[in-house]
């Protein structure tokens, strides 16, 4: 039973957790697309479609998308504000996405995106009435996003440049700070195409080429720049500037994806990803009303550290089956000593001293050896204990066959 919950909780979660590993960074895009500017300007047919396009082909690639369509300056402006506030919460290994399709126009060298209801009838309206596309870099640069990647396919006709003091044409050239790339739908100072169909040239191939598995950015915007030039008879030719430095891609290829899921070199205390609990939490909902031991010590086995080990040793204990708990050693018995005999002291001689001739006290005459002069044996004469006499409160006296008593002394005659 464990190992089919197991193999089921894998499955589900085989997808997400393989494309999360492979694209680890954060991926967020705001789509904009202007189409409904009215009778002063124009209307775009192309642009709001060009929008909808964009946003399926970049979620098809890992981004979290924001699209609005037919902005006016206050929406557009609130929309790149929340932009870059997702962005910095996104952290700064995030990848920042921004696509814009409608008019945009260059005064001074600065290039200035068009809202709906825009009222510009001189050319000094415009940094009154539009967006600085500036404004877009500055929320990415202050986000601190690691790629920044702007897409504007804004250089249609301008319909008021003959209210403009300059002649430029087109959008002007911008620096591409470091991790940024920066795409035109064509070269500065040249116009692009609204297109005959649902979607712009160069929307239609840039939304097919993005979600082509293991093509790199630099690849992806070259092919699109030959499909554009190819569809306009090279009357239209992308352009883009680039100060990444390190590969992008929209889509991994499958390669990539194996490299990217490749189990890693165990590390110390690693942290469980939100993917992993996930499956642990499948594994367990499948047992936990289960009335069988195997199923609880098969999950302590997997996840002897896991969310649920806990409930799971108390069920355990529950069903007779208690995590066995670690025994204090038994002593081991040491063997009996082996018996030490006793020394034996020699049992001292007795010896029968008569009553009368006991001396007071301890007052017995030794030999020079400490004998007690008393006892006489093979080994020693009476002539060993001539001359010696003791003092004492008391005393007794021997002679070879009789005895003589005096006043305080004994001695051998």
């Amino acid at each position: 039973m464990f190992g089919k919950i197991i193999a089921g909780a894998a499955g589900l979660c085989l997808l997400a957790m393989t494309f999360s590993s492979a694209q680890a960074e954060p991926r967020v895009a705001l789509v904009i697309g202007n189409s409904n500017y009215g009778s002063e300007i124009g209307k775009l047919p192309n642009p709001v479609n060009d929008a909808g396009l964009m946003e399926q082909a970049l979620r098809q690639t890992g981004f979290q998308v924001v699209k609005v369509t037919d902005a006016d300056w206050k929406k557009m402006k609130r929309a790149i504000q929340d932009f870059g506030d997702k962005l910095a919460a996104a952290g700064p290994e995030a990848t920042g996405l921004f696509f814009y399709a409608g008019h945009g126009v260059q005064v001074q060298g600065q290039n200035y995106l068009v809202p709906v209801g825009a009222d510009i009838s001189k050319e000094a309206d415009v940094n009154i009435e539009s967006v600085s596309a500036d404004t877009i870099l500055q929320q990415m640069e202050y986000a601190g996003t690691r790629v920044s990647i702007v897409v504007l396919d804004a250089c249609r006709n301008n319909p008021l440049q003959r209210s403009f003091r300059s002649a430029s044409r087109g959008l002007a050239p911008m620096q591409a700070a470091q991790g940024s790339f920066i795409a035109y739908s064509t070269s500065p100072g040249s116009v692009a195409a609204d297109g005959q169909g649902k979607n712009s040239p160069y929307t239609a191939a840039l939304a097919k080429t993005i979600v082509q598995p293991g093509v790199g950015i630099e690849e992806a915007f070259r092919d699109v720049r030959t499909q554009v030039m190819a569809a306009t008879k090279d009357n239209q030719v992308p352009w883009d500037s680039s100060s990444l430095t390190a590969p992008f891609f929209f889509k991994p290829a499958a390669a990539q994806f194996t490299t990217a899921t490749a189990a890693p070199a165990p590390k110390p205390a690693a942290a469980a990803t939100p993917a992993s609990l996930e499956v642990e939490k499948a594994v367990w909902d499948g047992i936990k009303d289960s009335k069988e031991a195997g199923d609880f010590q098969a999950y302590l086995t997997q996840y002897p550290n896991g969310v649920f080990a806990g409930v799971a040793k108390s069920r355990l204990a529950s069903l007779g089956a208690g995590v066995p708990r670690e025994q204090p050693a038994v002593p081991q018995e040491q063997p009996a000593a082996a018996p030490v005999a006793a020394e034996v002291s020699p049992e001292p001689v007795a010896v029968s001293v008569p009553a009368a001739e006991a001396p007071a006290g301890d007052g017995i005459l030794r030999d020079s050896n400490g004998v007690d002069c008393r006892i006489m044996d093979a080994t020693r004469s009476q002539a060993d204990c001539k001359g010696i006499s003791r003092s004492g409160g008391g005393g007794g006296g021997y002679s070879g066959g009789g005895s003589s008593k005096t006043s305080g002394s004994h001695g051998w005659n």
